[in-house]
Formats: C-alpha cells, structure tokens, sequence
C-alpha cells in the first residue's frame, strides 16, 4: 500500500475542543497513529492540519519499513462526530 491508500482508511480521528491559557482552538489526534496529533483554530482547519500530519507520519513510516499500526476494530462504532 502506498500513502494515498492509507490516507483513505477510516482512522479513528479525536477532536477536542480546548479553552485553555493558549485561547481556542480544536485539538485532534488519530487514535492508531501515535504521536500523530494537531490543532487548528476552526474544525475545518484542524482536519486539514491533521491530514497533513498523517501523510507526514505514514511517509516516515513507509521511507524507514517500519510498521503502519491497524486501524481500531470499527464495527461498533455509529460514526456520528462528536465534539469534545
């Protein structure tokens, strides 16, 4: 698989909405991917900013041979997006 394929999965994105001494801003990570994290000052700009730092990950992980974790068993999950 290449990252265009493993940029299509459906990771288990966690978007949190913070209010802290930095101001507001979203806070999202990918549970599979550690380390793999962002922040954005809208919903739409932390997506794009977590898309960019998990192609970043997985480039890093496919140049080196190292593994790509699973993706979470998603069977149960509803697929509604809740913000935190």
């Amino acid at each position: 698989m290449n990252i265009k394929d493993y940029m299509k999965l459906p990771y288990t994105r966690i978007v949190q909405e913070m209010n802290d001494e930095s101001g507001h801003y979203f806070y999202g990570r990918i549970l599979e991917l550690d380390g793999c994290q962002s922040t954005g000052d809208t919903v739409e700009e932390l997506y794009e900013s977590l898309n960019e730092a998990m192609e970043g990950y997985l480039e890093v992980k496919l140049e080196n041979g190292l593994p790509i974790p699973e993706l979470e068993n998603v069977e149960n999950y509803s697929g509604k997006l809740e913000i935190l």
